[in-house]
């Protein structure tokens, strides 16, 4: 398993996406565009690879849930917007691999 590895997704999502993220940002949407204006690309290439390799498990839903909360310390819920887990990995891996 590589939940070991994500130390990228922990410095990206984490960083951004902690406990308080809505205070900050507006929108999962404006905390991705800081990322994107904030880190570089090496890092935002490097969070691709790690949500990538990630998917490839196929990790249940409950699964992802707890490596996202626990291992990377990300608190977006994207049950608020109607989608799964992998669903927004999915979107944040678009908005990152468009960088």
């Amino acid at each position: 398993m590589m939940h070991e590895k994500i130390e990228s997704l922990a410095q990206l999502l984490g960083g951004y996406f902690h406990q308080d993220w809505p205070d900050e940002f507006y929108s999962d949407a404006t905390a991705l565009q800081a990322i994107i204006d904030s880190e570089t690309k090496d890092q935002i290439r490097a969070g691709v690879a790690e949500i990538d390799s990630l998917l490839a498990e196929t990790p249940s839903e409950i699964e992802l849930r707890d490596i996202l909360i626990t291992k990377v310390g990300c608190y977006f819920e994207p049950e608020s917007q109607g989608i799964s887990y992998e669903q927004w990995l999915k979107k944040v891996r678009g908005v990152f691999a468009q960088e």
